[in-house]
């Protein structure tokens, strides 16, 4: 898909793939296997003291983390070579989506004290697209700026204001991951990213689809065209109510319906992208061998985040939450 003006444009860099794999390989092989000391500790940020996420939690705290996930995709792309970059930006823009979310919604809710100012520094969002988010205008016409800009790249982003004029907050939200599904798997790019880019789909659609039966919404769950489930699936099982189906498609189990099960649900559909990650890179592609070192920097993110805001729940709900 290129660019196309989502991503930063950043000077090129001329290191071969074969270089860059093998930088990741060994940045990779410093992370820690073993997530009982995380959990069984009573200062989870003390404990990881010697790791590389330290630095970012002594100075931010347990938001930190996810600087140091914006940090690390900013050091991977710098070092990629026109090539992968193209390759990879359908990865970096899905994740840049959130960033993106993420600020819409401190514009929205900046009165409110309590609310921190999301770090554009290290992301990768384009300059023109961070320039419209801190121009200071009002939301409305912030908006109509950030929807004209984002349309002269795509007609998939059309819309944006009238959404957010019908559905408030919530519906921008929804409508702006569509939008960037529709857009990233609209475009030509290597088969294991194209595959990646389905099973966030999937991910997405089951997770909804698990939100609305559990919480008896009355509307029909906004799913995402373009996953490996089939849509009819998704209908019958709301159809249905049972969801049990559309997750042995994937061949997973239904959790038990207890408080937990849409955590357990959102633990199960992540390990299992990282399980059909960690099969493509034993292939030795370039492709299989970043895609998986960048989920890597995710899930222990992920993991992390997940145990530092869950201090006072017992040990072993933490457990059953780590994405293996």
């Amino acid at each position: 898909m290129g660019n196309q003006g989502l991503l930063k444009i950043l000077n090129e860099c001329e290191y071969p793939a074969e270089f860059l794999v093998a930088r990741l390989r060994g940045k990779k092989g410093t992370l820690f296997r073993n997530w009982e000391f995380l959990i069984d500790s009573s200062d989870a940020a003390a404990s990881l003291q010697n790791s590389v996420f330290y630095a970012y939690l002594k100075k931010y705290g347990a938001p930190g983390i996810w600087r140091f996930l914006h940090n690390e995709h900013l050091w991977v792309y710098k070092r990629m070579n026109n090539t992968l970059r193209i390759q990879f930006a359908p990865y970096f823009a899905s994740h840049e989506s959130k960033t993106l979310v993420v600020y819409l919604r401190y514009l929205v809710n900046r009165k409110e004290s309590t609310f921190d100012v999301p770090d554009l520094h290290n992301s990768l969002l384009h300059e023109n697209i961070q320039d419209i988010l801190t121009s200071g205008l009002e939301f409305s016409a912030m908006l109509q700026q950030l929807e004209l800009y984002l349309c002269s790249k795509s007609d998939h982003f059309k819309g944006l204001y009238q959404q957010y004029e019908k559905k408030g907050m919530t519906g921008l939200e929804v409508y702006l991951r569509d939008c960037f599904f529709g857009y990233l798997l609209s475009h030509k790019q290597p088969s294991l990213l194209k595959t990646f880019l389905h099973y966030l789909a999937d991910y997405h659609n089951c997770l909804t689809l698990a939100k609305t039966l559990r919480w008896q919404i009355d509307r029909k769950p906004a799913l995402i065209s373009g996953g490996t489930i089939p849509p009819e699936s998704l209908q019958r099982a709301y159809s249905r109510k049972d969801l049990a189906p559309v997750l042995k498609f994937l061949h997973l189990k239904a959790p038990n319906e207890d408080a937990h099960s849409l955590q357990k649900l959102e633990t199960s559909l992540l390990s299992f992208i990282s399980l059909k990650l960690k099969r493509w890179s034993m292939q030795r592609t370039v492709v299989g061998e970043i895609l998986l070192y960048l989920w890597e920097q995710y899930r222990y993110t992920r993991n992390i985040s997940m145990v530092l805001n869950t201090i006072q729940v017992e040990d072993e709900r933490v457990r059953e939450n780590i994405v293996v």
